[in-house]
């Protein structure tokens, strides 16, 4: 389908919607690829003890860095990329969603080259800098920018949209799993600066070839604007002003500690259900699985049924799987799967919602901006897990209950919440 929009020197141009859908979908599948970061702890870990060893003497020449200095390079990602797409709006008003895209790539590229240059034990802090700030802010712009300019151009059908982007964001990271697996093969540390590097490569070529197939969306309201006369394009600061934008905001960071739960299944797998290496290995990529199908899923149901029955549904689901993960001292392996399939499932059906739920309630017009701030529920929400954990000195069922009363708290949102009505 072709819409006709002005181009930059003000003439019409036509635009096929769909050529900017595949565009958009090569952008997600290299930003979604972040989040196999994972897969480098290891090699990361064994290369720092190679380091802090003097050649010479035999012993330790430096302090060696642990499992969790490590991971805190993917925490500092997580939350620059959260952070970051607060800034999304003003960027792609002042130079338009393909630049900022495109801008995005390569810094997503020099930063695995930044990376990749760590020859020494007391350079952690390049990680931190590079992958961590650097990668995460591209990361979380390149992700915001196209997903909402997608939105923008299916007004008509923004749950199927948003299902298809934020799906193929997450296809990136299971993909990329096997492709920097490949590349580290057997010698882990002597390949880690070539998968580092493949890695980024790859990744730029996706967003930036992307974004020379997307265009800016043209300025249209929502379709509630014609369904319901009283709808309003929110501004962010009248957006503020509402109790809706910080109801929304608690209820994503509830869902977003499915990421923690998800992030540790293969080792809840070990300890609730006694599975062996091999079925630990399998539930992480059945839960990816799941999470993906309940993107396309959720997401296009919401348009028929509505968002909030898909909402309600999702935590009803989601407090039944953690409440069994939570009281059963011994799972069955299928339970186990089960359950762990289902936080995969409604979390990724709920995160593809959301930026559609955002629209609904504050409109399309300043939707990056909008949904942007509320989109740091996610940031928080994924790093909740760990930190309560860490208050808790370690106690995992202290992390199940917190969950169980917030995804009431949050359940109770979803079925009393209206939606905002503007007032001057």
């Amino acid at each position: 389908m072709q819409t006709t929009v002005s181009s930059s020197k003000g003439q019409p141009k036509v635009v096929n919607r769909w050529l900017v859908i595949f565009g958009t979908i090569l952008v997600q599948l290299g930003v979604g690829t972040f989040y196999a970061w994972s897969i480098f702890n290891t090699p990361i870990l064994q290369m720092f003890d190679q380091l802090v060893i003097d050649v010479k003497t035999g012993n330790p020449a430096a302090v060696q860095p642990h499992l969790g200095s490590i991971s805190l390079i993917f925490s500092i990602g997580a939350l620059s990329l959260s952070l970051s797409t607060i800034f999304v709006g003003t960027l792609v008003k002042k130079f338009g969603v393909r630049k900022v895209t495109i801008a995005a790539g390569i810094v997503f590229g020099l930063a695995t080259i930044i990376a990749s240059r760590v020859n020494s034990a007391d350079q952690l802090w390049l990680y931190y800098a590079s992958v961590g700030v650097m990668l995460g802010a591209a990361d979380g712009i390149a992700y915001m920018a196209t997903l909402s300019n997608a939105i923008k151009w299916f007004p008509e059908k923004t749950g199927v949209i948003s299902g298809i982007s934020v799906a193929f964001y997450g296809l990136g990271s299971f993909i990329f799993k096997y492709i920097d697996s490949a590349i580290l093969g057997n010698d882990l540390v002597k390949n880690l600066p070539y998968a580092l590097i493949g890695w980024g490569v790859l990744s730029m070529l996706l967003i930036v070839g992307g974004a020379m197939l997307i265009h800016d969306a043209p300025d249209v309201a929502s379709d509630n604007a014609v369904d319901d006369p009283t709808h309003h394009e929110f501004t962010t600061r009248e957006m503020l002003r509402t109790p809706q934008a910080y109801l929304l905001f608690i209820a994503l960071l509830t869902i977003s500690l499915s990421v923690y739960l998800t992030g540790i299944a293969a080792n809840l797998g070990t300890n609730l259900a006694g599975l062996d290496i091999v079925q630990a290995t399998n539930i992480v990529a059945l839960v990816a699985i799941a999470n993906t199908v309940g993107r396309f899923v959720i997401g296009s149901l919401s348009d028929k049924f509505g968002r909030k029955p898909m909402f309600i549904l999702s935590y009803v689901v989601t407090f039944i799987a953690v409440a069994t993960l939570a009281f059963s001292s011994h799972l069955s392996v299928p339970v186990f799967y089960a359950a762990m399939m289902a936080v995969g499932f409604f979390f990724g059906g709920t995160i593809t919602v959301y930026p559609t739920m955002a629209g609904d309630y504050f409109g399309l017009k300043n939707h990056s901006q909008n949904y942007s701030l509320i989109y740091q529920g996610f940031g928080f929400g994924s790093l909740a897990g760990a930190v309560i954990l860490s208050l808790a000195g370690g106690n995992l069922s202290v992390v199940f209950n917190v969950y169980l009363v917030m995804l009431v708290i949050s359940l109770l949102i979803w079925v009393f919440i209206k939606k905002p009505v503007y007032r001057k």
